[in-house]
């Protein structure tokens, strides 16, 4: 694809911006000035609210049980989305529909439910972020941690988000049927435009963000290789909380942006906890500490690209905040 005029100045932008900024350890400006950014993150991490998050969770989980593709779980699900996406003000809030067979031969109608955080008109950098989740779980358990948190952790993103100035759009997505093979998210990856991808300079996915008998928190990466999204992951971790390490994993949904070219990484707690995948996956072993930690992070990643006093980010494998951090080694 051919980087259009505005992208090659922005290009040019960030290079001139890594050149000139200072780098104080793991934290640097956004400004140039040495400043910390820790003012800018807060912005984001103080209306960050771990009780609404579980909330989420609990509604999901407890209220709704299990919310398998197809199910009237489901269907309940995608109406509670749509809701609350709508009592945050986005106006564009919309459900995708599509079908899929299972490896029995069951077709199934599944969905995705988007909302989109449109930029500023005088400051856009006519860029997207993708945040990402899977709203379904397995067919036969409640699904608390996988992947109701990851759910309830994008909810409490895109309230936070709805009425923060940012260049840059956001859209906040609701996978369907990614415990049947990452169907929500290859679906919606399939229909996206040239000029969509060539837009989208970044896509977090969380999946499984809560348990409080999970490990620690990684970024992983279908390749194993660091990119814009790691690279921001870890800035922020190191300004808000403490460094995340990166690793190799697919099986989630991250892997089909990371297939059009777009900087992905998943964030999830491993190793993962002893009842993933079964009726066992209930709200008791759901940590606050660990959602409100998972949403610092990543809130605090997605408001250094898209306010609008950083410059807009090219599809590179350096975002502009500059941090030493690690590979580890996957332990699932």
């Amino acid at each position: 694809m051919k980087l259009k005029t505005s992208k090659l100045i922005s290009l040019l932008v960030v290079a001139m911006f890594m050149a000139t900024t200072p780098f104080y350890g793991t934290v640097v400006s956004g400004q140039g000035g040495g400043e910390s950014e820790q003012a800018f993150d807060n912005k984001i991490v103080k209306r960050i609210s771990e009780d609404n998050i579980y909330d989420h969770i609990y509604h999901l989980s407890e209220e709704i049980g299990p919310r398998g593709a197809g199910t009237e779980g489901e269907d309940l699900t995608v109406e509670y989305l749509k809701e609350e996406f709508e009592s945050y003000g986005y106006d564009h809030v919309d459900i995708h529909e599509f079908t899929f067979e299972t490896y029995a031969g069951e077709e199934i109608t599944s969905y995705n439910v988007e909302a989109v955080k449109e930029p500023m008109k005088q400051h856009d950098s006519g860029q997207t972020i993708i945040v990402g989740a899977h709203h379904d779980s397995v067919p036969n358990g409640p699904g608390a941690n996988d992947d109701a948190s990851g759910t309830g952790a994008l909810l409490e993103l895109a309230r936070v988000f709805s009425n923060t100035p940012t260049d840059t759009t956001i859209k906040f997505v609701a996978f369907g049927a990614e415990e049947y093979g990452l169907w929500g998210s290859r679906k919606y990856a399939e229909a996206m435009t040239e000029d969509e991808v060539d837009e989208t300079v970044a896509m977090f996915q969380l999946d499984m963000v809560g348990s409080a008998d999970a490990g620690d928190l990684v970024m992983f990466t279908a390749d194993g290789e660091k990119n814009t999204v790691t690279d921001l992951g870890a800035a922020a971790g190191s300004r808000v909380s403490e460094l995340v390490p990166y690793s190799e994993l697919g099986r989630s949904d991250h892997v089909p942006f990371h297939n059009l070219g777009i900087p992905a990484a998943l964030f999830i707690h491993t190793p993962l906890e002893p009842w993933y995948h079964t009726e066992d996956d209930v709200i008791e072993h759901i940590s606050k500490e660990k959602l409100k930690d998972v949403a610092n992070i990543i809130g605090s990643a997605v408001y250094q690209i898209a306010r609008k006093d950083t410059p807009a980010l090219e599809k590179s494998a350096v975002a502009p905040v500059p941090v030493d951090y690690y590979y580890e080694e996957p332990e699932l």
